[in-house]
């Protein structure tokens, strides 16, 4: 089967070669005049960040091989560097189409142009992923094998919840992405060979987390505001980006034990100062959690107190002489400890109406609308500010099974590679793993950090998911399958 799946791969690119290669420069036509018009006074902004992103997007591809004669079954190279590259774009479609609407707006389908092309970055990733599998199918068939088929679960559960969203067409273009993202995660898997993967998939994690960073950061200096803070107090409105500069921080910190490269330990420092400007709390615990359990998991208690100890002296210097100190201040004042800035009585709000819709939920991401929704929420919450409590609210109890095991499988995977890890490197990759997981675990306690959107975190879920797959023993996939 697998060598007519190879034969009818070649065949289909060579009826098809001279097609396929006058198409893209058709593209590249197309994107020259686009180009054109907007630097002669037409068009808008979102379409320019649009078309640079696809182009970029398309030269990657083509510098993985991916249109090609080596793109076929025999050169997984070449197929998973195109997956990669899928991912990546996936993963930084957030930060690259920046948009920030009502819940009024998302009740009544009225988004920004930003939206709309985020949305057809989603279908460009869909049809590069079809290109692919014209030369590659086979991945197709596994959907709904192995461990990775519980990613699979989930997905059609929250497919078929949509028509239950108090906005279908929103709930349904989400899931949309979640499809999108859970086929390049097979494809990525099935091109890949074992433990020889985990570097190349840490590094995609890097470039893509990076990327993301980097874009929260410079987002802000182009608007207005005191040097991108808002009211003076706040890098930006992402608050999240705490969390992720977090995660960023982690991986570099990694990357400089590693290979002993400075280049490393300034991405590191600009990671942390990233986190500590933005000032979102729950990142920044998460962060701090995550990074002392990296060196823990390493049994490494002296570089575990000296992270420690340099942590908490730039926490207090940030603190100190930036506006990170008011936050904290106004924190402090407001009262809102206990409540955890009102999150509690969100949490107490939306319990009674997971407790009427136990099984399937509200629809999948129809967290989004739980303003107007529920009464007793706060204004424009956006989600339940709870991982496990968004997975109830939107998808009920056929949701948040799929999620248990998938956790299931990355902690006892994970666990046996660090007590039986094969390699020295093995087992920092092991280690970061772990802790990264450590970092979405914990942040989850204030944000959907899996199981909702198919955003940069949960596709670090997934990512960490496929590590201690293969740096597992052999005996937990072929148990799970």
């Amino acid at each position: 089967m697998t060598t007519a799946i190879l034969h009818r791969s070649v065949r289909i690119f060579e009826r098809y070669e001279r097609t396929l290669r006058l198409l893209l420069f058709g593209a590249g036509l197309l994107f020259a005049a686009a180009f054109g018009l907007l630097f002669a006074g037409f068009g808008s902004w979102d379409m320019f960040s649009f078309l640079v992103a696809s182009t970029i997007f398309l030269a990657a591809l083509s510098m993985a091989r991916t249109y090609t004669r080596e793109a076929t079954l025999s050169d997984r190279r070449s197929f998973l560097a195109a997956s990669l590259v899928v991912w990546i774009f996936l993963m930084i479609s957030e930060a690259i189409f920046v948009h920030l609407g009502s819940t009024n707006g998302a009740e009544a389908s009225q988004f920004s142009s930003t939206a709309y092309f985020e949305a057809l970055s989603w279908i460009l990733s869909l049809g590069a992923m079809a290109f692919l599998t014209l030369f590659r199918p086979a991945y197709l068939f596994l959907l709904f094998k192995g461990p990775l088929k519980w990613a699979t679960i989930f997905t059609v559960i929250a497919v078929i919840s949509c028509p239950l969203s108090p906005n279908k067409l929103y709930s349904l273009t989400m899931a949309f992405k979640l499809c999108v993202v859970v086929l390049t995660l097979f494809a990525i898997e099935e091109s890949s060979e074992g433990a020889k993967t985990v570097p190349t998939l840490f590094w995609a994690l890097f470039v893509g987390i990076g990327m993301l960073v980097f874009a929260g950061f410079i987002t802000p200096l182009l608007g207005p505001g005191e040097g991108g803070y808002t009211g003076g107090s706040r890098w930006g409105a992402n608050i999240g980006l705490s969390g992720t500069a977090g995660m960023f921080l982690l991986l570099s910190l990694l990357y400089f034990i590693l290979r002993k490269n400075p280049w490393f330990l300034a991405a590191a420092g600009f990671a942390l100062t990233v986190m500590l400007m933005v000032g979102g709390k729950g990142g920044i615990l998460a962060s701090f959690l995550s990074l002392m359990m990296f060196f823990v998991f390493l049994k490494n208690a002296r570089q575990a107190l000296a992270a420690c100890v340099i942590f908490t002296f730039v926490f207090a210097l940030f603190v100190a002489f930036t506006p990170l100190g008011r936050v904290v201040q106004s924190y402090e004042q407001s009262g809102n400890g206990s409540t955890l800035t009102g999150r509690t009585n969100l949490w107490a709000a939306v319990w009674p109406e997971i407790k009427s819709k136990p099984f399937f939920g509200h629809g999948f991401r129809a967290s989004r609308f739980v303003s107007s929704e529920v009464e007793g929420t706060f204004a424009e919450a956006g989600h339940i500010h709870n991982v496990v409590l968004e997975i109830l609210y939107n998808n009920g109890l056929a949701g948040l099974m799929p999620i248990l095991i998938m956790n299931f499988v990355i902690v006892t995977s994970l666990g046996r590679a660090l007590k039986q890890p094969g390699s020295l490197e093995s087992r920092y990759y092991a280690a970061s793993a772990m802790a990264l997981y450590v970092h979405l675990l914990v942040w989850g306690i204030t944000a959907p950090t899996f199981g909702s959107a198919a955003d940069s975190r949960f596709m670090t879920f997934f990512t960490i998911l496929l590590v201690g797959l293969y740096l597992g023993p052999n005996a937990l996939r072929e148990a799970c399958s």
